[in-house]
């Protein structure tokens, strides 16, 4: 069972990291039309880069669900992926219909892989047979499956979009501390598929809390060595300036040796740092439409400046509790025994 679900999580995965290029593109093409008024107008540039942007994102699905196929049947599952994936798209099964499909296309076009063919017709498979066959059976499945699953996006979304006060500093809080938990890990990696999904939705607030836990745990562990420096290795404060840029720029995988070395007071930490300042970033009306870029997307967020008194606020909660847990490094403590 265990392998199964690795398996599932790598398939996803691949299909995310090939979707988030568009996604990106999508984002920022969006946000530039919008702060030029592309969201009021009737025509005009500013509109056209609004509604290019609105349409780089509507491959994100489809992109995504060939993508796992892909990643599950190798090449020849990438058309039928698609195809379930536009599907998903058009019948309204968003995201959740899209990772739906990719499985299912991925799993059919295996099974064609093994049909019998006569000899004379095997260079025809991958041509005309698994396109075919592979298309036309997800298709199917997904107009028939993709309804219910269509009903369960649009609760999702509306719930979402109806979110406000305290439901979206509980979201906030959740989604901050998922993110700071396993640094990258599989619980890190849920939390970002559903932000991600979300922003097809074209739900953008629980994006900017997903932003906080990336970003907080390495640069709060970062200024935590500069505000104790004695309750760090040596190697960990010198690592305070590149693990300042890694969590600047989005990667959270900074963290790591800091809570390898002393898990059980550095998790702790990061978690309530980040939970703290997701659940201000919501409370304060942050949303984010970009899934990456670190810190140099932030000024196409929208209320750029409370996301930063909300970032700034877990870092800050992160480090002083980072310190006040931590004990003295081992280290310092030996040259203390020896000097004494």
């Amino acid at each position: 069972m265990k392998k199964v679900l690795e398996e599932a999580k790598t398939h996803l995965m691949t299909g995310v990291s090939y979707m988030l290029p568009f996604v990106v593109a999508g984002g920022l093409i969006l946000t530039i039309g919008l702060l030029f008024g592309g969201g009021e107008q009737e025509a005009g540039l500013a509109k056209k880069t609004a509604d290019t942007g609105v349409l780089v994102f509507s491959l994100m699905v489809p992109v995504m669900a060939a993508y796992m196929a892909y990643s599950i049947a190798d090449r020849p599952g990438i058309a039928p992926g698609m195809v379930g994936g536009l599907i998903a798209d058009e019948i309204g099964a968003g995201f959740l219909g899209g990772i739906v499909a990719g499985f299912i296309a991925g799993y059919i076009v295996n099974a064609l892989k093994q049909l019998p063919m006569h000899r004379y017709f095997v260079q025809l498979k991958p041509i005309i047979v698994i396109p075919l066959l592979g298309a036309g059976a997800v298709a199917i499945l997904m107009y028939i499956i993709g309804q219910p699953i269509a009903v369960l996006s649009e609760g999702l979304e509306g719930w979402l979009k109806s979110m406000s006060g305290g439901n979206l500093i509980i979201l906030g809080l959740v989604i901050g501390a998922m993110m700071a938990f396993d640094m990258g890990g599989p619980v890190n990696k849920v939390a970002f598929a559903f932000c991600v999904g979300m922003l097809n939705q074209e739900v953008y607030y629980p994006m900017a809390a997903c932003w906080i836990g990336i970003m907080t745990p390495p640069i709060g562990l970062a200024l935590a060595t500069r505000f104790a420096p004695k309750k760090f290795t040596s190697a960990e404060r010198q690592s305070a300036l590149p693990t300042t840029f890694m969590g600047a720029t989005g990667i959270t995988e900074g963290a790591i040796p800091f809570a390898v070395s002393d898990p059980l007071r550095v998790i702790p930490s990061i978690v309530v740092g980040s939970a703290v300042g997701g659940a201000l970033a919501l409370a304060l009306g942050t949303q984010a439409p970009i899934p990456s870029g670190g810190v140099f997307v932030v000024p196409f967020f929208v209320k750029p400046l409370m996301f930063v008194l909300a970032f700034a606020i877990g870092i800050v909660v992160t480090a002083l509790m980072t310190v006040m847990l931590k004990k003295k490094a081992e280290e310092e403590l030996s040259i203390m025994e020896e000097t004494s």
